[in-house]
């Protein structure tokens, strides 16, 4: 038989001619084509499987399979979603092996229940073959990173006999093998990657460098933009649509969520355009009640109302020649939208209590958080004052999408603090920015620069920003990351690492159910049996003191 071993001897002489053999392939499926027949070599093994995990870290992805029922396309093998398989037990052979890092070596598929080999009892059944004997390896380099495993099936020492169990003593050898196996995907798929990815970089930076250099001196010659702050994608389609305005007295109508910079942008705008020479005055439509606004901004006549002893001018002719920015304008009371209406639609205002109407020439800009559309079906919004406004849109993402502009936004907040407030703060620690970059920020800037000053306010003198300086919400984030980090700081393997989340998720559950075994294991989706067995071998608690329910 051609995958026959006579002894041990004449498989260290494989394993050496192996070696030599795949170190030198760099084609990752010839090398894992190679690398399966080798092992199927030394074990005698009649059949094989390599499951490979994708790019994403989540599918355990079947790439070769070779033996008289896998080859072609069958359906013994498929696409294995680790994230799903995290949530209860661990029934694919394939991902328990390499979440454990364990060698599982099975003596009879159709005897062993512990994981689920429908699909493979379904495959024998249309070849009508059956698979026996089954070892799975985890290809595990050195230092401990899990790619993927190596199953193989049936091993036969000739032709004529019965398929018998993988022995013991084989599983070291084959481990140590596919351990070297591990290290050589590794670096062919690093190679591939890397060449694919010089290949895409050289080819977006050539973009890159003239869409650059032709949006920056564009905007560098129209627009003055010192105070926002960022340089993200989501940030320059802003600029880009502000080069097209800038030069107009067009009406603009900002939209975003709260806390954005709305008000940024349309000074931005102001200081750039024709009505520069003119004042920008902004209003907000939401801090006033209904007459107070109208009287800002239209103004009055004296005798207009009990208390207006003298005229007045509205912030709308205030702004004449120049600028006048109305934000969360979606919150203006629906007689105030006609009136602004009118002064769009004729470049005129006439104050309370007068007769006559004064001509302006003023730039409107407009802001809200809210849905208008929404709110014309409601009733609430003038669908004409929506239209009128819409002239030009400028929609500003939130932060959580333009996040690579987080640590300029966060260094700049902790300049101007560490100014305002006369301290010298050396600077902020890495957790601190991971958990910033972590948090949903609903505020946006706005919250953000709270943050910032909040921390500064609470840092000593010639101190850095900690964590216990971040508001509670934030800090609930820690304790993920925290995990993340004991995770990368670990040393040794996979399966010690994992034996320790494994023993920390019991303890939690445990403690969270008062000691009781039985609801335990049910919400951990294991036997009671199995849990004790845990139990014992991680030393979680004196048996004698937990429930017996």
């Amino acid at each position: 038989m051609e995958y026959l071993v006579h002894d041990s001897l004449q498989a260290l002489e494989e394993l050496i001619a192996i070696n030599l053999s795949i170190h030198r392939e760099q084609d990752q499926h010839r090398l894992l084509d190679k690398i399966l027949s080798a092992a199927r070599k030394i074990t005698a093994a009649e059949a094989g499987c390599v499951q490979i995990l994708d790019r994403t870290k989540r599918y355990l992805v079947p790439e070769i399979l070779q033996g008289p029922t896998l080859e072609g396309g069958n359906n013994a093998f498929k696409t294995i979603d680790l994230k799903a398989d995290r949530r209860g037990k661990q029934v694919d052979v394939g991902a328990y092996a390499m979440f454990s890092g364990q060698v599982v070596n099975i003596a009879n598929a159709y005897k062993y229940s512990g994981f689920d080999f429908e699909q493979l009892y379904s495959n024998d059944l249309k070849h009508n073959y059956k698979t026996i004997s089954i070892l799975v390896i985890p290809l595990t380099d050195f230092q401990g990173v899990s790619i993927g495993v190596l199953q193989l099936f049936n091993r036969r020492v000739d032709d004529d006999s019965e398929p018998e169990e993988f022995p013991a003593n084989m599983e070291s050898l084959v481990k140590a093998f596919s351990a070297q196996a591990a290290v050589v995907i590794s670096n062919t798929r690093l190679l591939e990657e890397n060449r694919q990815l010089i290949e895409q970089l050289d080819q977006a930076n050539q973009i890159l460098e003239i869409e650059n250099k032709s949006l920056r001196d564009s905007i560098d010659r129209r627009i003055k933009a010192d105070e926002i702050i960022g340089d993200s994608p989501a940030l320059q389609q802003v600029f880009a649509l502000m080069e097209k305005v800038v030069s107009s007295k067009a009406t603009v109508f900002i939209t975003g969520e709260t806390g954005t910079g709305k008000e940024l942008i349309a000074a931005c705008l102001h200081r750039n355009s024709p009505c520069s020479s003119g004042q920008f005055i902004a209003q907000n439509c939401a801090a006033l009640p209904e007459e107070l606004l109208e009287s800002e901004l239209f103004g009055y006549h004296k005798g207009a109302f009990t208390g207006a002893v003298t005229n007045k001018k509205g912030l709308i002719e205030c702004a004449d020649k120049g600028t006048l920015f109305l934000d969360e304008i979606g919150d203006m009371p629906m007689k105030l939208q006609a009136k602004v209406l009118r002064v769009l639609q004729e470049s005129e205002v006439r104050p309370l209590g007068s007769t006559q109407s004064v001509k302006v020439d003023v730039r409107i800009v407009a802001a809200t958080h809210q849905d208008l559309p929404k709110l014309i079906k409601e009733g609430k919004f003038r669908e004409d004052l929506y239209y009128r406004l819409n002239v030009f849109p400028i929609h500003l993402p939130p932060l959580r999408e333009r996040r690579q502009d987080l640590p300029a936004l966060i260094n700049h907040f902790l300049q101007e603090f560490s100014e305002t407030y006369k301290k010298d703060i050396k600077g902020i620690k890495p957790i601190v920015m991971d958990l910033l970059q972590a948090y949903a920020l609903p505020g946006n800037i706005r919250e953000l620069r709270n943050i910032i000053e909040r921390a500064v306010l609470l840092a000593d003198e010639q101190g850095i920003i900690d964590v216990h300086h971040l508001p509670a919400e934030i800090n609930e984030l820690q304790k993920i990351t925290l995990l993340e980090q004991n995770i990368s700081d670990a040393t040794g393997g996979l399966k010690e690492i994992m034996h320790q989340l494994e023993a920390r998720v019991i303890a939690q559950q445990l403690e969270k159910h008062q000691g009781n075994q039985t609801t335990t294991a049910a919400t951990l989706g294991v036997s009671r049996r199995s849990l004790v067995e845990k139990l014992s071998r991680y030393q979680l608690r004196n048996m004698d003191q937990l429930s017996m329910n």
